[in-house]
C-alpha cells in the first residue's frame, strides 16, 4: 500500500497484493502425491490454481471524487485435456482492467459507476471437458464478461 500527501490535484493510492504457491500438493489414491500448481491435467477436482495471481489498484482522490483503474493478473496452466496430437497444452495467462468512479458531494450518500473487464477481453482458449461451457476455463474467467455496474449507498446517521 502506498499513498501520497494530500495536494492541490488530489491524492493518489497504490495498492497491490498477490500470492505465489510453491508448492500445493494432493495424496493421491495410490499414496503417491500430485503437484497441483499451474496444471489442470489429470486433476480430479475442477478449479485451476495458478503460480500466481495479483490484483493492482490505483486511485486518484480530489474532494468528493475518486476513480480507480485496477488489473487482475494469473498465470496460465497446463490444460486439463491433451490437445489434437496428445500433447498437453498451456492455457495462456489473463490480464483484466477494471474502471470505477465514485461521487460522495450529497450528504450521506455515495454514488459509484463502474466496469468490470473494461476491454471486454476474452479468456484464454482451454479445451476443458468437465463443465458445459467450451472454449474455456469457467473457474479461471468470468463468463459474464464485460459488465457494467453502479450503485447508490445512502447512510443512515
Amino acid at each position: 500500500h502506498f499513498r501520497t500527501a494530500a495536494s492541490s490535484w488530489g491524492r493518489l493510492l497504490f495498492d497491490i497484493s498477490g500470492t505465489y504457491y510453491t508448492k500445493y500438493d494432493n495424496q493421491n489414491s495410490d499414496g503417491s502425491y500430485s503437484n497441483q500448481i499451474g496444471t489442470m491435467f489429470g486433476v480430479a477436482v475442477t478449479g485451476v490454481l495458478p503460480r500466481y495471481k495479483q490484483y493492482a489498484a490505483a486511485t486518484w482522490e480530489m474532494g468528493p471524487w475518486s476513480t480507480t483503474l485496477a488489473n487482475t493478473y494469473q498465470t496460465g496452466y497446463i490444460d486439463q485435456s491433451l490437445d489434437y496430437f496428445y500433447n498437453t497444452r498451456r492455457v495462456g495467462s489473463m490480464s483484466l482492467w477494471d474502471l470505477q468512479g465514485t461521487y460522495t458531494g450529497f450528504k450521506n450518500l455515495k454514488l459509484t459507476l463502474g466496469v468490470k473487464n473494461l476491454f471486454d477481453t476474452n479468456p484464454p482458449l482451454s479445451n476443458m471437458g468437465s463443465t458445459f461451457i467450451s472454449g474455456f476455463d469457467p473457474t479461471y474467467y468470468d463468463p459474464r464478461a464485460r459488465f457494467v455496474y453502479g450503485s447508490l449507498t445512502y447512510t443512515f446517521k
